[in-house]
C-alpha cells in the first residue's frame, strides 16, 4: 500500500520537475534573444545621437529615425514573445497530458478508489469466506483469504462497532495472521461490549498465554476466574487455570484445578494421562517447597578469639554447581555458639530462585565483619557441605 502511494507521488514529482525545468530552459532562451535585441536597440540609439552631433542628421530627421527605431524595437519584442508562447505550448502540452494520464492510471490502480473497491469486494465475500473460516472447512484457508476475510470484518465493524461477536471473530483472525497486538485490542473491545462471554474470555486467555510474556499471567488468571465463576466445571477453563498457576509457581492451585478436570474426563480420554502427569509434577514441586533444612553452626575453640566485635553470621544454601548466588539465606548477629537456624524457600533472596529448584544443596556458613555476605579478608568460614535435598539436618563448624 505504502509502496503504491510512494510510486504515485514519485511519478507526479518527476513530471512536475520535468515541466519546471522545461519551462525554465525556454524562459532562459527567450531572455537571451530579448537581451540581444535590446543591445542592438541601445547601440543604434547611440549611433543616431552621434550622427546628429556630427551634423549628418537634422533635428527633424533625428526625431523621425528615433521614433522609427522605438517602433521597430517594440514590434520585434512582441513577435519574439508570441513565438516563445507558441513553442512553450508545443513543447509542454504533450508531456503535461502524458503526466496527467499516467497519474490517473496509477491512482485508479493503487489509489483510494482501488482500496475502496478491495474493501467492497471483501464485504461481498464475507459470508462465503465466513463459512470456510468459521466452520473449519476441509479446504485449507489461505492467508490471502484470511486477509480478505479480516478486511471485510473491519468494514463491517466500522458500520457496526457494537457487535461483540464480530470483534471476537476479528480477534481470532488477527491471531491467525500473527497480528497479536491487533488481536488483543479486538478482544478488549469485544469484552467491553459483553464482559462475561465465556468463549471470548477463553480465547483471550489462550492468546495471552501464547505471547509467552510472564507479565500477562495475572490478567490471564483474572480472565479464568471470571469463566469459572460462571461455570465452575468448565473443562477448558480448569485446564488453562492449572497451566497459568503452574507457570506462576502456584503448585497448589495447579493441582486443585487439574484434579477437578481429571474428575470430569474418563481415563480413556487422550487428555487424561498428560493432565495426570502434570498433577504429579506439581505435587513433587509442592513437596519440594515444603522442605526445611535445620543447620547447626559451631565455632572451633581456637577460632572464637578471632571473631570480630559486632560480627554477622550468614548461613546459606546455594547450588553445588552453577551460580554462587544463595538460594536461601539467614542473617543474624553473632551470639553464643552453637547456633541453630532453619532454611527453606521462605528464605529465598529472589522469588524465582529457590532451594526447591536445586538438585543438590551446598550448605555454607560465614562470620563477616563488614555485614556483607560476599567473602572478604578477615571472614571466618565453615567447610561447605554438599547434601541431597531430602536431608533435613546438617552440622557445620567454623575453624
Amino acid at each position: 500500500m505504502i509502496v503504491h502511494i510512494a510510486l504515485i507521488l514519485a511519478v507526479a514529482l518527476a513530471g512536475g520537475l520535468f515541466l519546471l525545468l522545461t519551462g525554465r530552459r525556454q524562459r532562459d532562451q527567450q531572455r537571451t534573444r530579448l537581451d540581444v535585441n535590446r543591445e542592438l536597440y541601445e547601440q543604434r540609439k547611440l549611433e543616431l545621437v552621434q550622427e546628429r552631433e556630427d551634423g549628418l542628421l537634422t533635428d527633424n530627421a533625428f526625431e523621425r529615425a528615433n521614433a522609427e527605431l522605438d517602433k521597430r524595437f517594440v514590434t520585434e519584442n512582441s513577435e519574439l514573445e508570441q513565438l516563445h508562447d507558441q513553442q512553450v505550448g508545443r513543447n509542454i502540452w504533450l508531456p503535461a497530458v502524458l503526466l496527467v494520464v499516467l497519474t490517473i492510471v496509477l491512482y485508479s490502480l493503487f489509489g483510494s478508489w482501488s482500496l475502496q473497491r478491495q474493501a467492497d469486494e471483501a464485504v461481498q465475500a464475507l459470508p462465503e469466506l465466513g463459512k470456510k473460516v468459521l466452520t473449519n472447512d476441509n479446504a485449507q484457508t489461505t492467508r490471502e483469504e484470511l486477509e480478505t476475510f479480516a478486511l471485510g470484518l473491519r468494514q463491517r465493524l466500522a458500520r457496526e462497532p457494537n457487535d461483540a461477536v464480530a470483534w471476537l471473530v476479528y480477534a481470532r483472525s488477527m491471531t491467525a495472521l500473527g497480528q497479536l497486538e491487533q488481536a488483543i485490542e479486538a478482544y478488549k473491545k469485544s469484552l467491553q461490549i459483553e464482559p462475561n462471554r465465556i468463549g471470548t474470555l477463553l480465547s483471550y486467555t489462550q492468546l495471552l498465554l501464547q505471547t509467552g510474556d510472564d507479565s500477562m499471567m495475572p490478567e490471564a488468571a483474572s480472565l479464568l476466574r471470571r469463566v469459572l465463576e460462571q461455570e465452575p466445571s468448565n473443562q477448558e477453563g480448569l485446564s488453562l487455570l492449572g497451566f497459568v498457576a503452574f507457570q506462576r509457581g502456584d503448585w497448589q492451585q495447579a493441582i486443585t484445578a487439574w484434579e477437578l478436570l481429571l474428575q470430569q474426563i474418563p481415563e480413556t480420554d487422550e487428555r487424561y494421562q498428560p493432565v495426570a502427569t502434570a498433577v504429579a509434577d506439581a505435587k513433587q514441586r509442592l513437596q519440594a517447597t515444603e522442605l526445611e533444612l535445620t543447620v547447626t553452626v559451631d565455632v572451633a575453640e581456637a577460632s572464637k578469639a578471632l571473631i570480630p566485635e559486632g560480627a554477622t553470621l550468614f548461613v546459606y544454601v546455594r547450588a553445588a554447581e552453577g551460580p554462587g548466588m544463595p538460594a536461601a539465606v539467614v542473617r543474624q548477629p553473632v551470639t553464643e555458639f552453637p547456633v541453630t537456624v532453619t532454611l527453606s524457600d521462605a528464605n529465598a533472596m529472589l522469588p524465582d530462585y529457590r532451594m526447591s529448584q536445586l538438585n543438590q544443596w551446598q550448605v555454607m556458613a560465614r562470620i563477616s565483619a563488614d555485614e556483607q555476605i560476599d567473602a572478604a579478608e578477615g571472614d571466618l568460614d565453615a567447610t561447605p557441605v554438599i547434601i541431597e535435598p531430602a536431608t533435613t539436618t546438617v552440622r557445620l563448624e567454623i575453624k
